[in-house]
């Protein structure tokens, strides 16, 4: 037999399925033949099967893993959220808070004397406590006067210490409009002083 009928009955030949004179003709051929025995060598060579692995659940931890994640991430947001909502009605219903995070006192004069005079401005805090002097004890104030827009006039303002010093002459603010005051340092008593015409309501505030 050639080397073409020999390859054709081995694995006949392997699986012990073959006659009696197929096996003799194999087995005589194969101590002749280097090539077919070298062939009957490798099939009989254990088969080693590969397993594809289970790429779907090998996906599942990670996926759980993923989901935990979004679910702490949105929580974490919504959290942030009320939080920002209640930290944000406390501040404008809660007058102490408000006060402190977003200071601001006013005063209100109605100029009844002449251009010429200068009137000191008392302030009224939320508690509708009045103040004929300014102090910068929070660390939440702008330091700045304002005219309020409701007022019915310019006005000139300058400031006074303690002492009757007088630190800032005279700025002159529109309604609506404001003045910074950089030079008052804080926890100092300062005194407000405006000139506005007669016969007009003056609206001040300090921020």
């Amino acid at each position: 037999m050639n080397c073409n009928i020999i390859k054709d009955l081995l694995p006949s030949y392997i699986d012990g399925i073959c006659s009696e004179e197929t096996v003799t003709a194999v087995e005589k051929h194969i101590e002749q033949c280097q090539k077919c025995r070298t062939t009957m060598e490798m099939m009989q060579q254990p088969t080693v099967q590969i397993v594809e692995p289970n790429i779907k659940a090998a996906k599942e931890p990670f996926k759980r893993i993923n989901k935990k994640r979004r679910f702490q991430v949105i929580a974490a947001i919504v959290l942030s959220f009320i939080i920002c909502i209640i930290g944000s009605l406390v501040v404008q219903e809660v007058g102490v808070v408000k006060q402190y995070f977003f200071p601001k006192f006013s005063g209100v004069v109605k100029i009844e004397d002449s251009i010429d005079e200068w009137h000191n401005i008392s302030f009224s805090d939320f508690h509708f406590n009045e103040h004929d002097y300014l102090i910068y004890d929070r660390l939440f104030w702008k330091k700045e006067i304002v005219n309020d827009a409701n007022s019915e006039s310019d006005v000139l303002l300058r400031v006074k210490d303690e002492k009757g010093k007088l630190i800032i002459d005279e700025i002159l603010i529109p309604p609506g409009k404001s003045v910074k005051l950089e030079e008052l340092k804080g926890n100092k008593k300062y005194f407000i002083e405006i000139k506005a015409p007669k016969g007009g309501f003056i609206n001040i505030n300090a921020v």
